[in-house]
């Protein structure tokens, strides 16, 4: 009969934090829908972005716009830069594999 009584409490106890959950989440559908809109479109955003964003802030008071000179275009240029090549000839192939470390035209000599 105890561990009955235990069982109806704790089912009790979730199913309160359940409807608790549900009626925040419901309370707040329109700023978590709003919020979910802007980050299909920025992907990241912090966690005092967020709060800002959930307590009505705007997008543009959250997130202003840019200055004129794009800084992401500074630190990722859209062309990449050239690689220098090198001036010497490349490195020698390996020996292939045969008498004296890779000499196999000794064995054309060879019947």
């Amino acid at each position: 009969e105890i561990a009955r009584e235990i069982d109806d409490e704790i089912r009790r106890i979730v199913e309160n934090a359940h409807q608790t959950a549900r009626d925040i989440l419901d309370e707040r559908r329109d700023d978590l829908e709003r919020i979910s809109e802007i980050l299909l479109v920025r992907e990241t955003i912090d966690a005092e972005q967020f709060v800002a964003l959930l307590e009505g802030a705007s997008e543009e008071e959250v997130f202003p716009p840019e200055s004129s000179s794009d800084s992401t275009e500074e630190e990722y240029p859209s062309e990449p830069e050239p690689v220098n090549k090198p001036t010497t000839d490349p490195a020698p192939s390996p020996p292939r594999p045969g008498y004296a470390g890779g000499m196999t035209d000794m064995r054309s000599d060879r019947s």
